[in-house]
């Protein structure tokens, strides 16, 4: 019988992949970082007050890994503190933050290795997280299955926004932006196969050689307490979640708010904001909520006239699928690898447009049956994208492979 080992740094999607591998009887381990659940985080989370923890460990150990995965979950603690510390010496330093991360890979892939394979047939990794473990399996005639979350050119094409916008946000040294091509064209040869959450995804693949045949396409989804929500929209109320930089599209937002600055339109901006993009020019006319807690971010949906999310670069941002949930239009990008229906649910607009945006964003606004009809089939959209579903479509793929 197949068996996994899934290998994932950070909380993405609350563990979900290692937790269905687990209840479909396919998980041999789970390889991960620091978390309050296992290793040196539970310690510190039971015997450490919270007063004498550095908030970045807190935010760490405040992860915790499904119940159900407590007897296969493995962390690597030493490689996670020495990355932190190196991230202190690095400060604000991209170069010296991409060196830092490279040495936590090659140092996250050491422990792994040590660990073994057991009797693991398949490896399933995040974006090849832990690239010398990957190489090693591979090398020992294991299956490797690579999920790759966002556009792997996304470092061009954001590169290029910057060029344009150099007051905004600085250039990425060009040593990181290769030496991530080159880590990522290494994955390409280990892996066997690849999952990603969306066709910009998939088309993105196409410029490292990798065909649509070696892509499975896998939706995000959404959780359940998103449809208990009733939305009731507050006319002319805007809303954008997420990271506001150009890779999100800020600066068309910003664009498209000062077009529509007369009607007395709100924008509102809910997420992390550095002071140059709060008191740039082109960002004037947004509303800048800051980080929004998660038990507060459902309301400012429940209040959203329309969901808005111009991004340049994604996988499939998960924020869409909380706004159809919550039965609200949305008007992104096909770069934002949506499930969102260009005139069903919303609107798919040229990335980099921003008068189109504006366009878009007023048509909506203005013609309330229109919105209405949307922001029905917004919620009916989400329907198909539950944790259940996502569930049966992994399997469903990873049976295969």
């Amino acid at each position: 019988m197949n068996q996994f080992i899934a290998v994932q740094t950070g909380a993405r999607r609350n563990y979900a992949v290692p937790a269905i591998l687990e209840t479909a009887g396919l998980l041999e381990a789970f390889y991960t970082d620091l978390c309050g659940s296992a290793g040196l985080g539970a310690v510190l989370q039971k015997f450490c007050p919270n007063s004498f923890r550095k908030p970045v460990i807190q935010r760490l150990i405040n992860r915790q890994v499904p119940e159900q995965l407590q007897d296969k979950v493995r962390t690597f603690d030493g490689a996670t503190l020495r990355y932190l510390l190196r991230l202190q010496f690095a400060k604000s330093n991209s170069l010296k933050q991409h060196q830092a991360l490279g040495q936590y890979e090659r140092e996250f892939g050491q422990g792994m290795i040590q660990a073994g394979v057991g009797k693991a047939t398949h490896i399933f990794s995040i974006f090849g997280e832990g690239s010398p473990f990957v190489k090693f399996a591979k090398d020992k005639g294991l299956r490797i299955i690579s999920e790759v979350y966002i556009a792997p050119q996304t470092h061009s094409i954001v590169q290029r926004q910057r060029e344009q916008f150099p007051s905004l946000e600085p250039m990425l040294p060009s040593k990181v932006i290769e030496g991530d091509y080159e880590g990522f064209q290494k994955l390409c040869q280990y892996t066997d196969h690849f999952i990603v959450p969306s066709e910009f995804v998939c088309e993105g693949m196409k410029e490292f050689g990798i065909s649509s045949e070696r892509c499975a396409l896998v939706p995000y989804a959404v959780d359940d307490s998103w449809f208990q929500m009733q939305n009731m929209p507050i006319h002319k109320r805007i809303l954008f979640v997420g990271t506001a930089d150009l890779r999100k599209g800020i600066h068309l937002l910003g664009m498209a708010a000062q077009t529509l600055h007369h009607l007395g339109y709100e924008f509102r901006v809910a997420g992390g904001v550095s002071d140059t993009v709060r008191q740039h020019p082109i960002t004037k006319h947004l509303t800048f909520l800051g980080r929004v807690p998660r038990t507060e971010i459902q309301h400012e949906y429940a209040q959203a006239d329309i969901f808005v999310l111009p991004s340049i670069a994604e996988g499939s941002a998960e924020v869409v699928y909380e706004a159809l949930a919550t039965g609200v239009p949305v008007i992104t990008t096909k770069a934002a690898g949506s499930v969102v229906r260009d005139g069903v649910e919303g609107f798919i607009v040229p990335e980099q447009d921003s008068g189109t945006l504006a366009s878009r964003i007023q048509e909506l606004v203005e013609d309330r049956e229109l919105r209405a009809r949307m922001a029905i089939a917004a919620r009916a959209r989400a329907q198909d994208y539950t944790w259940n579903r996502y569930s049966e479509r992994l399997l469903s793929i990873l049976q295969t492979v």
